[in-house]
C-alpha cells in the first residue's frame, strides 16, 4: 500500500484549521506550513501556533519553514493556505520559483459529481455539494456545507463561504467572494472581482469588482 500523501500548505490564515481538519479526514499528513509573509495578529486572529497545538495527540505537528528556505521533496502535496486576493501573487511566486502542481482536496462528506470538472489546488469543504456538469478553475475554495448548481463555471482563485447557495448554470468569474450564506438564483453572470455579501440574494447579473448586498442584492460600492 502506498504511503499516504505528505500536505505542505503555502501561507497561513484563519483557514488552515479547515485545511489540516480536511487533510486528517483524508489521511494525509500534515508535512509543512510554508510561510510566505509575516503572519497576521489581529484581534480576534488565532496564531497558527494555537492552530498546530491544537493538533497535538491526533498527529504529529507539520514543521513551520519560510518559503526563503522550502525546497519541495518526495511525496509531497501542495495547496494554498490564504483564501485572500494575496494568493494570487503567492501562486505566481511559486510558479516562478519551483513550477509546482496543486492537490484537490475533497472532505469525505462533500458529494461531487463525477460529471464536475475541478482543477487543480481546489478545496471542497465538509458537508458541500457540486453538481453534475459544475466546472471548478484552478484554487477556487469551497467552504463547508456549499451546494453549487448543475453546469455553473467558477474561475480561478474565487472563494465560496459556508452555506451559500449558487444555483445551476451560472458563470462565476475569477476572483469572486461568495460570503456566508448568500443565495444566487439561477442562470447568473457574476463579474470577475465581485463581492456577494453575506446573507444576500442575488436576482440579477452583477458587474465586475463591486460590492452587493441585501435581499434582494443590490449595489454598494467599487472594489
Amino acid at each position: 500500500m502506498a504511503a499516504p500523501g505528505r500536505l505542505v500548505i503555502f501561507g497561513a490564515s484563519n483557514i488552515v484549521s479547515d485545511l489540516f481538519d480536511c487533510a486528517l479526514a483524508n489521511g494525509l499528513e500534515l508535512a509543512k506550513v510554508v510561510l510566505h509573509l509575516p503572519e497576521s495578529s489581529g484581534a480576534r486572529d488565532i496564531p497558527l501556533a494555537a492552530r498546530i497545538a491544537a493538533l497535538e495527540g491526533l498527529c504529529d505537528p507539520p514543521q513551520v519553514e519560510s518559503l526563503e528556505t522550502f525546497q519541495p521533496g518526495a511525496d509531497e502535496l501542495y495547496l494554498l493556505g490564504p483564501t485572500t486576493p494575496t494568493r494570487i501573487n503567492l501562486a505566481a511566486e511559486l510558479e516562478r520559483r519551483f513550477g509546482l502542481r496543486y492537490h484537490t482536496l475533497i472532505h469525505p462528506t462533500a458529494y461531487v459529481s463525477p460529471l464536475a470538472q475541478l482543477g487543480q489546488g481546489v478545496f471542497v469543504g465538509a458537508n458541500s455539494v457540486i453538481g453534475p456538469g459544475v466546472h471548478l478553475d484552478d484554487h477556487v475554495f469551497v467552504n463547508r456545507g456549499v451546494t453549487i448548481g448543475h453546469d455553473t463555471h467558477i474561475g480561478t482563485y474565487s472563494r465560496i463561504q459556508p452555506g451559500a447557495n449558487l444555483g445551476g448554470l451560472s458563470r462565476i468569474g475569477s476572483g469572486v467572494t461568495i460570503a456566508i450564506g448568500a443565495t444566487l438564483l439561477e442562470r447568473l453572470v457574476i463579474g470577475n472581482g465581485a463581492f456577494v455579501g453575506a446573507g444576500a440574494v442575488a436576482t440579477e447579473d452583477v458587474p465586475d469588482d463591486v460590492l452587493v448586498l441585501g435581499i434582494p442584492a443590490k449595489f454598494r460600492k467599487v472594489l
